[in-house]
């Protein structure tokens, strides 16, 4: 009994000694670790909440600690592409005596940071103008020496905004009442709501993204379009004189329409198919038609310019001799031969097209000089139709009769060959080329070789004399270039004529 009494006291003695010193390990720690853990502390700001592409904005870190350390360093992390730079910190301690290391995003100071000292660092960030709409994020570490790198606290998300870029396209733009128009949005930066107002008379007609709407009346209509997108913004375009309405049709028109944008600027558009604005050609007939407007004026070269893929006119170009303001020039790609041509034009057609500009009085030499038309072909046709890029022609219908301009190729690339014809107004016009016919043409001499070549080879006299038929069969096929039998003829004459007189002189 005595032996077990003594086992139990020693075995509590030692359990008392476990439990004293895990309260030591506890108590340790509970006063050490905590000064190393809470060492240093950063906490961001951004001087705005929201940002547009190409802006910028600050950021500021307030840096602080409990204790001395030593060989302080913050590093900050951007989104990729985000531009960083210093600014002015109104004679802070850090801009003396720390290093900015711009290809990391390091701040590193080389004093020591004592108890209670503050270090703030404010840079600068500029978001790339490609950048897209959202919440983009902010990261760093502050560290030290002995002391355990820590987050940087505070801010660390900002939303990069950016409003819809409202644009929008119509067909057809020119017709006779009731007019039927089809709208297609082009907004860019995804809007989800629209407000169309057909008539420019400040009501909203439609809240859809591609309406169809109908003109009733005669007239000349605005077009205004408000595209939102309920997070970023909203932008609006609005295109003066857009769609005329007619009594009937009409053969040429100048009043296609203006634009005007809040954000943006005026230019071309484009739309597949109908004649319509400007052109008294069967809508029908037209596969794509597209725009542009220039504003033109004496003495200023002009310049309208065409961008669709399917377009092969590339420019119109021509030098103005009065003063008209702004113009607009029409291109249409016909299915077939114009409908307001006799005929086809000759050779093989490439492509049709009418090109106009203003009304129809413009069209004359008293009014622009110089016009040029700058137009493609592609390579794959001239390959596939067996012409020659060097007879491709633009041809201009005119005073009833297909008349060539002269045309110059001007530079090629791996798709198309680019040329420029001069022209002396603008109406129908036809690509055109002649495809050149060649045949191989065997020489005199390349005939003898071969028949050289099969006599010297282990032939039968039979093979050999059906070789040299064949040869000579062949070389009676070309006439052209084998001499004539009144050659022969006179050559075998005076041969004759040399040995009769040599054999006399022997005697």
């Amino acid at each position: 009994m005595n032996f077990i009494k003594a086992f139990r006291n020693k075995s509590r003695i030692q359990l008392s000694g476990l439990i004293s010193g895990f309260v030591l390990i506890i108590l340790f720690a509970w006063t050490i670790l905590p000064a190393s853990a809470t060492g240093i502390e950063a906490n961001r700001e951004f001087s705005v909440g929201t940002v547009n592409p190409g802006e910028s904005f600050a950021v500021t870190v307030h840096i602080i600690t409990d204790q001395d350390i030593e060989a302080l360093t913050l590093d900050e992390n951007l989104p990729e592409g985000w531009q960083v730079s210093q600014w002015e910190n109104n004679g802070a301690m850090f801009q003396e005596t720390s290093t900015f290391k711009a290809s990391t995003l390091e701040w590193i100071w080389v004093e020591n940071l004592s108890v209670g000292e503050e270090k703030t660092v404010v840079y600068n960030v500029t978001v790339p103008s490609n950048s897209e709409p959202g919440n983009s994020t902010l990261s760093g570490r502050i560290s030290a020496y002995f002391v355990p790198a820590a987050s940087v606290k505070g801010f660390s998300e900002i939303m990069v905004t950016s409003p819809p870029e409202a644009n929008f396209s119509a067909t057809p733009l020119l017709g006779p009442a009731p007019l039927i128009v089809q709208f297609t949005d082009l907004s860019t930066f995804n809007p989800d709501s629209w407000e169309w107002d057909f008539d420019g008379n400040g009501n909203i007609d439609s809240n859809e993204r591609n309406p169809v709407y109908t003109y009733e009346s005669p007239g000349i209509y605005t077009v205004i379009l408000k595209a939102t997108n309920s997070t970023y913004g909203n932008s609006t375009r609005k295109k003066a004189g857009y769609i005329t309405v007619t009594e009937k049709s009409i053969s040429s028109g100048e009043n296609v329409g203006s634009e005007e944008s809040s954000g943006g600027s005026s230019g071309g558009s484009s739309g597949g198919g109908g004649g319509g604005a400007g052109s008294p050609e069967s809508t029908r007939n037209v596969e794509l038609k597209e725009i542009s407007n220039e504003q033109v004026f004496k003495g200023i070269h002009t310049c309208f310019t065409f961008k669709g893929e399917a377009n092969e006119i590339v420019t119109l170009e021509f030098d103005p001799k009065k003063n008209f303001g702004k113009k607009t020039a029409i291109v249409e790609m016909l299915k077939n031969t114009s409908s307001i041509v006799k005929e086809p034009a000759p050779g093989i057609v490439y492509r049709n097209v009418n090109l106009w500009i203003g009304n129809s009085g413009f069209s004359s030499q008293e009014n622009f000089e110089n016009a040029q038309i700058n137009f493609r072909v592609s390579r794959a046709w001239i390959t596939e139709q067996g012409v020659s890029k060097d007879t491709v022609t633009m041809y201009r219908y005119s005073g009833g009769v297909w008349n060539s301009l002269p045309t110059t190729l001007s530079r090629e690339d791996e798709v198309y060959f680019y040329f420029t014809a001069e022209t002396p107004g603008f109406s129908p016009f036809a690509i055109s080329s002649m495809k050149i016919n060649t045949r191989s043409i065997e020489l005199l001499q390349t005939k003898n070789e071969e028949n050289k070549a099969h006599n010297k080879s282990d032939l039968s006299e039979g093979e050999k004399q059906e070789n040299i038929t064949n040869i000579n069969l062949e070389l009676d096929n070309e006439k052209k270039d084998a001499p004539t039998p009144g050659v022969f003829l006179t050559v075998i004459g005076f041969l004759s004529s040399y040995v009769i007189l040599s054999k006399r002189k022997q005697r």
